[in-house]
Protein backbone atom coordinates (compact mmCIF):
# COMPACT_ATOMS: atom_id res chain seq x y z
CA UNK A 1 0.00 0.00 0.00
CA UNK A 2 1.11 3.81 -0.62
CA UNK A 3 3.37 4.86 2.59
CA UNK A 4 3.79 8.47 3.69
CA UNK A 5 5.96 9.58 0.99
CA UNK A 6 3.46 8.26 -1.59
CA UNK A 7 5.70 5.88 -3.01
CA UNK A 8 4.22 2.00 -2.96
CA UNK A 9 5.89 0.03 -0.05
CA UNK A 10 5.97 -3.45 -0.28
CA UNK A 11 6.66 -6.30 2.48
CA UNK A 12 10.45 -7.59 1.95
CA UNK A 13 11.10 -4.64 -0.69
CA UNK A 14 14.77 -4.73 0.48
CA UNK A 15 17.61 -2.02 0.17
CA UNK A 16 17.45 1.08 2.24
CA UNK A 17 14.43 1.48 4.15
CA UNK A 18 15.81 4.87 6.90
CA UNK A 19 13.63 7.53 4.85
CA UNK A 20 10.43 5.57 4.46
CA UNK A 21 8.05 8.41 6.84
CA UNK A 22 8.45 11.52 5.28
CA UNK A 23 5.33 12.92 5.29
CA UNK A 24 3.85 15.13 2.67
CA UNK A 25 6.46 13.90 -0.04
CA UNK A 26 5.23 12.63 -2.95
CA UNK A 27 8.02 13.60 -5.94
CA UNK A 28 9.60 10.67 -7.02
CA UNK A 29 12.52 12.34 -8.14
CA UNK A 30 13.07 14.09 -4.57
CA UNK A 31 12.14 10.85 -2.71
CA UNK A 32 14.73 8.70 -4.89
CA UNK A 33 17.35 10.89 -4.18
CA UNK A 34 17.25 9.61 -1.07
CA UNK A 35 17.78 6.25 -1.43
CA UNK A 36 21.13 7.07 -2.90
CA UNK A 37 22.29 8.50 -0.03
CA UNK A 38 20.71 5.89 2.21
CA UNK A 39 22.16 5.96 5.50
CA UNK A 40 24.87 8.59 5.39
CA UNK A 41 21.53 11.08 5.53
CA UNK A 42 20.41 13.11 8.41
CA UNK A 43 16.69 14.13 8.20
CA UNK A 44 14.45 16.08 10.07
CA UNK A 45 10.41 16.20 8.46
CA UNK A 46 7.92 18.94 9.55
CA UNK A 47 5.15 20.04 8.11
CA UNK A 48 6.61 22.99 6.45
CA UNK A 49 9.65 21.41 4.75
CA UNK A 50 12.15 18.33 4.61
CA UNK A 51 15.48 19.08 5.70
CA UNK A 52 18.55 16.35 4.20
CA UNK A 53 21.94 16.89 5.58
CA UNK A 54 24.72 14.32 5.43
CA UNK A 55 27.13 15.79 7.14
CA UNK A 56 30.19 13.61 5.48
CA UNK A 57 29.63 15.23 2.36
CA UNK A 58 28.98 18.80 2.40
CA UNK A 59 29.65 19.58 -0.95
CA UNK A 60 26.70 16.33 -1.89
CA UNK A 61 23.48 18.32 -3.61
CA UNK A 62 21.14 15.52 -2.84
CA UNK A 63 22.57 15.31 0.53
CA UNK A 64 22.16 18.85 1.77
CA UNK A 65 19.00 20.46 0.54
CA UNK A 66 15.99 21.96 1.95
CA UNK A 67 12.63 20.62 0.41
CA UNK A 68 8.98 22.39 0.38
CA UNK A 69 5.55 20.99 -0.57
CA UNK A 70 4.58 24.30 -2.76
CA UNK A 71 6.73 26.35 -5.57
CA UNK A 72 7.83 29.70 -3.86
CA UNK A 73 6.61 33.19 -4.02
CA UNK A 74 9.13 36.16 -4.61
CA UNK A 75 8.90 37.05 -1.04
CA UNK A 76 9.83 33.26 0.03
CA UNK A 77 12.75 33.43 -1.58
CA UNK A 78 15.38 35.15 0.81
CA UNK A 79 13.20 33.09 3.80
CA UNK A 80 14.31 29.83 1.92
CA UNK A 81 18.04 30.74 1.35
CA UNK A 82 18.33 31.93 5.06
CA UNK A 83 16.39 28.56 5.87
CA UNK A 84 18.91 26.26 3.93
CA UNK A 85 21.89 28.14 5.65
CA UNK A 86 20.77 27.42 9.15
CA UNK A 87 19.34 23.73 8.61
CA UNK A 88 21.89 22.32 6.66
CA UNK A 89 24.90 24.72 7.63
CA UNK A 90 26.32 27.81 5.79
CA UNK A 91 29.53 24.90 4.41
CA UNK A 92 26.78 23.14 2.88
CA UNK A 93 24.60 25.85 2.22
CA UNK A 94 27.68 26.63 -0.81
CA UNK A 95 26.76 23.73 -2.43
CA UNK A 96 23.16 22.47 -1.24
CA UNK A 97 20.03 22.75 -2.97
CA UNK A 98 16.38 24.35 -2.65
CA UNK A 99 13.74 21.88 -4.14
CA UNK A 100 10.00 21.90 -4.17
CA UNK A 101 7.12 20.10 -5.49
CA UNK A 102 4.28 21.58 -7.69
CA UNK A 103 6.20 22.53 -10.62
CA UNK A 104 7.62 25.67 -11.74
CA UNK A 105 6.80 29.47 -10.04
CA UNK A 106 6.83 32.75 -11.75
CA UNK A 107 9.67 33.98 -13.30
CA UNK A 108 9.86 36.69 -11.14
CA UNK A 109 10.77 34.14 -8.36
CA UNK A 110 13.51 32.56 -10.68
CA UNK A 111 15.06 36.48 -11.10
CA UNK A 112 14.95 36.89 -7.61
CA UNK A 113 17.04 33.45 -6.88
CA UNK A 114 19.37 34.73 -9.71
CA UNK A 115 19.69 38.30 -7.85
CA UNK A 116 20.75 36.06 -4.64
CA UNK A 117 23.11 33.93 -6.27
CA UNK A 118 21.27 30.89 -7.42
CA UNK A 119 20.32 29.10 -10.15
CA UNK A 120 17.27 26.81 -11.80
CA UNK A 121 18.24 23.02 -10.91
CA UNK A 122 15.21 21.20 -12.35
CA UNK A 123 14.92 17.16 -11.33
CA UNK A 124 12.84 15.36 -14.15
CA UNK A 125 11.66 11.30 -12.74
CA UNK A 126 11.26 8.80 -14.93
CA UNK A 127 9.93 4.65 -14.64
CA UNK A 128 9.50 1.89 -15.64
CA UNK A 129 8.90 -1.87 -14.85
CA UNK A 130 10.80 -3.35 -17.57
CA UNK A 131 13.83 -2.50 -20.08
CA UNK A 132 13.10 -2.88 -23.61
CA UNK A 133 15.62 -4.88 -25.20
CA UNK A 134 18.41 -3.62 -27.33
CA UNK A 135 21.44 -4.06 -29.45
CA UNK A 136 24.40 -4.27 -27.23
CA UNK A 137 28.02 -3.33 -29.14
CA UNK A 138 29.75 -6.75 -28.95
CA UNK A 139 33.21 -4.74 -28.05
CA UNK A 140 31.99 -4.08 -24.59
CA UNK A 141 31.80 -6.46 -21.72
CA UNK A 142 30.52 -5.45 -18.23
CA UNK A 143 30.57 -6.60 -14.75
CA UNK A 144 29.97 -5.46 -11.37
CA UNK A 145 32.41 -3.66 -8.74
CA UNK A 146 33.45 -5.46 -6.10
CA UNK A 147 37.60 -5.77 -5.82
CA UNK A 148 39.28 -3.09 -4.13
CA UNK A 149 41.40 -2.45 -7.24
CA UNK A 150 37.96 -2.06 -9.05
CA UNK A 151 36.54 0.41 -6.94
CA UNK A 152 39.83 2.46 -7.78
CA UNK A 153 39.63 1.99 -11.29
CA UNK A 154 36.38 3.61 -10.74
CA UNK A 155 37.12 6.26 -9.25
CA UNK A 156 39.90 7.05 -11.44
CA UNK A 157 37.17 6.79 -14.58
CA UNK A 158 35.45 9.51 -12.56
CA UNK A 159 37.30 11.91 -12.54
CA UNK A 160 38.70 11.58 -16.09
CA UNK A 161 34.90 11.64 -17.01
CA UNK A 162 34.95 14.92 -14.82
CA UNK A 163 38.05 16.59 -15.63
CA UNK A 164 38.86 17.11 -12.05
CA UNK A 165 41.53 18.94 -11.70
CA UNK A 166 41.73 20.35 -8.00
CA UNK A 167 42.91 18.05 -4.64
CA UNK A 168 39.28 19.27 -3.19
CA UNK A 169 37.29 18.01 -6.00
CA UNK A 170 39.22 14.28 -6.33
CA UNK A 171 38.70 14.13 -2.20
CA UNK A 172 35.29 14.90 -2.77
CA UNK A 173 34.83 12.33 -5.43
CA UNK A 174 36.43 9.75 -3.27
CA UNK A 175 34.31 10.57 -0.62
CA UNK A 176 31.69 9.69 -2.39
CA UNK A 177 32.74 6.93 -3.87
CA UNK A 178 33.12 5.73 -0.67
CA UNK A 179 29.53 6.26 0.19
CA UNK A 180 28.60 4.32 -2.39
CA UNK A 181 30.59 1.30 -1.75
CA UNK A 182 29.69 1.12 1.65
CA UNK A 183 25.52 1.50 0.24
CA UNK A 184 26.34 -1.22 -2.27
CA UNK A 185 28.55 -3.55 0.82
CA UNK A 186 25.81 -3.18 3.12
CA UNK A 187 23.19 -4.49 -0.06
CA UNK A 188 21.44 -1.23 -0.79
CA UNK A 189 22.76 -0.87 -4.32
CA UNK A 190 25.43 -1.89 -7.08
CA UNK A 191 28.27 -0.13 -9.17
CA UNK A 192 28.58 -1.37 -12.56
CA UNK A 193 31.74 -0.58 -15.53
CA UNK A 194 32.05 -1.34 -19.01
CA UNK A 195 35.23 -2.06 -20.55
CA UNK A 196 36.39 -1.90 -23.83
CA UNK A 197 40.07 -3.50 -24.14
CA UNK A 198 40.64 -3.91 -20.47
CA UNK A 199 40.04 0.25 -20.50
CA UNK A 200 37.17 1.74 -18.01
CA UNK A 201 34.77 3.05 -20.67
CA UNK A 202 31.66 3.52 -18.59
CA UNK A 203 29.96 2.85 -15.60
CA UNK A 204 26.64 2.77 -13.88
CA UNK A 205 25.13 2.64 -10.50
CA UNK A 206 21.73 1.47 -8.57
CA UNK A 207 20.16 2.07 -5.21
CA UNK A 208 17.37 0.09 -3.69
CA UNK A 209 14.83 0.61 -1.12
CA UNK A 210 11.06 0.80 -0.89
CA UNK A 211 10.38 -1.59 -4.12
CA UNK A 212 12.26 1.05 -6.24
CA UNK A 213 15.48 1.12 -8.10
CA UNK A 214 17.19 4.19 -8.93
CA UNK A 215 19.82 4.52 -11.10
CA UNK A 216 22.57 6.78 -11.12
CA UNK A 217 25.58 8.29 -12.30
CA UNK A 218 25.80 6.73 -16.05
CA UNK A 219 28.65 7.71 -17.76
CA UNK A 220 30.52 7.04 -20.65
CA UNK A 221 33.83 8.36 -21.72
CA UNK A 222 34.12 10.57 -24.88
CA UNK A 223 35.71 8.77 -27.19
CA UNK A 224 32.98 6.28 -26.32
CA UNK A 225 29.47 7.68 -26.66
CA UNK A 226 27.02 7.15 -29.17
CA UNK A 227 28.03 3.82 -29.05
CA UNK A 228 25.50 1.80 -27.59
CA UNK A 229 27.31 1.39 -24.30
CA UNK A 230 24.85 3.85 -21.83
CA UNK A 231 22.35 1.02 -22.82
CA UNK A 232 24.21 -1.80 -21.72
CA UNK A 233 24.74 -0.52 -18.34
CA UNK A 234 21.27 0.50 -17.69
CA UNK A 235 20.61 -2.99 -19.25
CA UNK A 236 22.49 -4.92 -16.77
CA UNK A 237 22.01 -3.16 -13.45
CA UNK A 238 18.78 -2.47 -13.88
CA UNK A 239 18.65 -6.29 -14.43
CA UNK A 240 20.15 -6.90 -11.58
CA UNK A 241 18.11 -4.96 -9.36
CA UNK A 242 15.26 -6.54 -11.02
CA UNK A 243 16.02 -9.71 -9.81
CA UNK A 244 16.21 -8.24 -5.83
CA UNK A 245 13.16 -9.34 -4.11
CA UNK A 246 10.83 -6.91 -3.96
CA UNK A 247 12.06 -4.65 -6.65
CA UNK A 248 9.28 -3.99 -9.02
CA UNK A 249 10.08 -0.13 -10.37
CA UNK A 250 13.09 1.01 -12.08
CA UNK A 251 13.53 5.24 -11.92
CA UNK A 252 15.76 7.58 -13.35
CA UNK A 253 15.97 11.29 -12.66
CA UNK A 254 17.33 13.15 -15.62
CA UNK A 255 17.93 17.10 -16.60
CA UNK A 256 14.48 17.36 -18.24
CA UNK A 257 16.55 19.20 -21.75
CA UNK A 258 19.29 16.52 -21.36
CA UNK A 259 20.24 13.60 -23.89
CA UNK A 260 20.06 10.99 -21.53
CA UNK A 261 16.02 11.86 -20.88
CA UNK A 262 15.65 10.47 -24.80
CA UNK A 263 18.29 7.50 -23.86
CA UNK A 264 15.92 5.94 -20.93
CA UNK A 265 13.13 7.09 -23.26
CA UNK A 266 14.45 4.44 -25.60
CA UNK A 267 14.38 1.79 -23.30
CA UNK A 268 10.60 2.19 -22.07
CA UNK A 269 11.15 5.15 -19.24
CA UNK A 270 8.16 7.04 -18.72
CA UNK A 271 7.99 10.75 -17.22
CA UNK A 272 6.33 10.31 -13.81
CA UNK A 273 6.90 13.87 -12.59
CA UNK A 274 9.14 17.12 -12.40
CA UNK A 275 10.52 18.52 -9.25
CA UNK A 276 11.87 21.92 -9.51
CA UNK A 277 14.83 23.85 -7.40
CA UNK A 278 17.35 25.99 -6.74
CA UNK A 279 21.38 25.74 -5.96
CA UNK A 280 24.27 28.33 -5.79
CA UNK A 281 26.26 29.41 -9.26
CA UNK A 282 29.34 27.85 -9.83
CA UNK A 283 28.57 25.51 -6.87
CA UNK A 284 30.85 21.86 -7.29
CA UNK A 285 28.85 18.92 -9.02
CA UNK A 286 30.37 17.21 -11.30
CA UNK A 287 27.91 16.32 -14.31
CA UNK A 288 25.43 13.69 -13.69
CA UNK A 289 25.24 11.17 -16.78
Amino acid sequence: MPNQSGITDRPGSGGAQTHCRLGWLKSLALYSDLLIVGSAAEVDVTDACITIRTPSLPQLRIGNAILFPKPPSREDVATWIRHLELKVGESAARYGRIAWEGGQPREDVYRAFKSAGFEPYDSLSMQTAVVQARPSPTTVSTKAVRADAEWRDLLDFHVEANQVATPSDHEFLAARLDLYRTESEAGNGAWFTAHVDGRVVGCCGIALGDGLARLQGLETSTSHRRGGIGISLVKVASEWALQRDGTNHLVSVVDPDYHARRLFESVGFQTHDLACGVVPVDSFTPPAV
